[in-house]
């Protein structure tokens, strides 16, 4: 299960007014923090619990609007990695999960490619990953650390933008998306900074692979980026 916790600008987005009558896929937070909602894990009532071993995969969610676009950033509580892209139709939570698999499945065999990653074994995974989840909530709620995160991001994106053009190809927001993984990041609590991209493949890994097994090799070769963006 996917919950995607919404910033207030992220959960506008995610609202329309139709006929004078608010439509939403924002629910009520089960708990007032994710910490604690990692904790105790909440399930829907027409989600079995025991399922896929009460798996669930927390996200942060932030919408900003850069020269009339808006872009939606998608950071993973844990690794604190970041998948960044347009925003598509307001208040289409369907076109909006369709649009964050595709990247952060791409991100995925990007990174598995350049650890040299056996490809039978990334496409074992992510078969792993399309078996696990089949489900998902928005809520409105945040993390102030995930959220200073973002804004570094977010300050990224705006450079990105204003100075070397806007970010609209799959493949641009993929080399914005790495390259911003590679930021170090400090939580509080935490001794030493965590690397978001090495976070998010191992815990990818972890998850989804099915030997549980991850061969992380330092390669320097210059990838081709496109190979790992489906066309539409």
């Amino acid at each position: 299960m996917l919950v995607f916790n919404l910033s207030k600008a992220a959960a506008e987005f995610f609202t329309v007014t139709r006929k004078g009558e608010k439509i939403s896929c924002v629910e009520s937070a089960p708990h007032k923090t994710i910490a604690e909602s990692i904790k105790a894990p909440f399930f829907p009532e027409d989600v079995d619990a025991q399922k896929n071993n009460g798996f669930q995969w927390q996200w942060v969610v932030h919408c900003v609007s850069i020269k009339r676009q808006k872009y939606l950033l998608v950071m993973d509580y844990r690794s604190r990695y970041c998948l960044t892209f347009p925003a598509g139709e307001k208040g289409d939570q369907y076109e909006f999960l369709n649009i964050f698999e595709q990247h952060l499945k791409a991100n995925f065999r990007c990174m598995a490619h350049e650890k040299m990653l056996d490809s039978a074994e990334v496409d074992s995974s992510v078969d792993v990953y399309d078996s696990l989840i089949d489900t998902c909530a928005f809520y409105q709620r945040g993390d102030r650390s995930v959220q200073a995160h973002i804004n570094e991001a977010v300050w990224h994106l705006e450079r990105q933008c204003y100075e070397e053009g806007m970010i609209k190809e799959n493949i641009d927001c993929l080399r914005f998306d790495l390259f911003t993984g590679e930021i170090p990041r400090g939580i509080k609590g935490n001794k030493d900074y965590i690397f978001p991209n090495q976070n998010f493949l191992s815990y990818w890994l972890k998850a989804f692979s099915v030997e549980n097994r991850a061969l992380l090799i330092k390669h320097d070769n210059v990838i081709d980026f496109s190979q790992y963006v489906k066309k539409n």
